[in-house]
């Protein structure tokens, strides 16, 4: 068993030593790590790192041993796994997997992903990575960036997240949808990201609008393979902030507050930047997007109650500082006391920061309504859907 403990500024020496022999045991060791001029820059930048984050590096020990070194960053939208090391002669035991799953527990208690980089040249490691559910989201010259995130959207949530013919299926909602994205895409191609299970691409495909997507979650695209087949509606599994579809589209689109998942500013910028990515010029990138209900926050408490019926109430509590917002769905049923919650995270952003995110990716603001049906969107609307187009 292991344990981890805060490293201090006397366990230096023995980062940078088990650094380099971790290293060394893969086979990965460059000729400058034997070197004086190496060594003493690493120390440093371990000792920079203990001073400025005291959390940050987490000596790993076994019998009260010290075997490894761990750097963590915790960021307000993600855990960072910034690297483990461990001396050889406890590697293959299971400690390096034990730490990761932790930091998934962290993560998933969180509501925010799990984010690594492991290098283009380390296999043993990316096959680890693999196995534990990560997928890649970027890359560089050096490293493939990975990313782990809890999944909201198990099998079960996506069985029944459909519900035809009412709320957000109701054909009262989907029509001027699907009507207003038919329009905007014309003759071209329409690309949905975070697709779902379906709910808007396949009515827009049945007006004969081509659409693709992109969506993050299996048992969702499951849903969806009900209702389409993938020559009908082809499904692109991955981060709708990095994944590339082949082709070019005239329309990309998201619905129903989707770009609020992804918890950081850079992630939703990256989001813009990608939907520019697949657009011809003058093409359309549309947000359907709640306004942040701040002005609603009781005085010195941090949450609103948006939905109260019988069997289901909503609570949103609201970290104002780092601009997240965290959904509690209470569901309730009709011979229990009890109730099954579920959470979902959010970043919200007010519609001055979303047009800024468009300028950054080079799109302007075409038009903003309160709803799909053009109803002017004033300072009391709860929600708009904003229409960029690509210069």
């Amino acid at each position: 068993m292991h344990t981890l403990r805060p490293a201090t500024l006397d366990d230096v020496d023995f980062l940078v030593d088990v650094a380099i022999e971790a290293t060394r045991a893969q086979g990965r060791l460059s000729p400058e790590a034997a070197e004086p001029g190496w060594r003493e820059g690493f120390a440093d930048v371990s000792r920079e790192q203990i001073t400025e984050d005291p959390t940050g590096t987490s000596v790993i020990e076994v019998d009260g041993r010290p075997v490894g070194r761990l750097r963590v960053a915790r960021h307000p939208g993600s855990v960072e796994l910034c690297g483990i090391q461990l001396d050889p002669s406890v590697q293959g035991r299971g400690i390096g997997t034990a730490i990761i799953r932790q930091l998934q527990q962290e993560a998933a208690g969180r509501g925010v992903p799990l984010d690594l980089g492991v290098e283009r040249d380390n296999p043993d490691a990316r096959r680890l990575y693999d196995r534990l559910g990560f997928l890649q989201y970027a890359e560089d010259d050096r490293e493939h960036k990975l990313r782990w995130r809890h999944d909201i959207w198990t099998t079960d949530i996506a069985t029944t997240y459909d519900t035809p013919g009412v709320g957000m299926f109701s054909d009262d909602v989907l029509g001027p949808t699907t009507e207003r994205l038919a329009e905007l895409a014309g003759d071209g191609r329409a690309l949905e990201l975070a697709i779902g299970t379906g709910r808007v691409a396949v009515p827009l495909a049945a007006r004969g609008v081509p659409v693709s997507g992109i969506e993050l979650s299996p048992p969702m695209v499951e849903q969806l393979r009900t209702k389409a087949d993938e020559a009908t509606i082809p499904v692109t599994i991955g981060d709708m902030s990095a994944v590339r579809v082949p082709g070019e589209f005239t329309l990309v689109y998201l619905v129903f507050n989707t770009i609020s998942n992804l918890l950081t500013q850079e992630e939703q910028v990256a989001c813009f930047r990608n939907a520019a990515r697949h657009l011809t010029p003058g093409g359309h990138f549309v947000i359907e997007l709640w306004v942040p209900e701040l002005r609603r926050l009781p005085p010195g408490l941090p949450a609103t109650v948006g939905i109260a019926d019988p069997g289901y109430i909503l609570l949103d509590t609201y970290d104002v500082l780092h601009q997240h917002v965290t959904s509690h769905h209470f569901h309730f049923t009709a011979d229990s006391s009890e109730a099954r919650l579920t959470r979902t995270p959010h970043r919200y952003i007010w519609p001055a920061e979303l047009d800024l995110m468009a300028q950054l990716a080079g799109f302007t603001l075409e038009s903003r309504h309160a709803d799909w049906s053009g109803t002017e969107f004033t300072a009391d609307s709860p929600s708009h859907v904003s229409v960029y187009r690509l210069l």
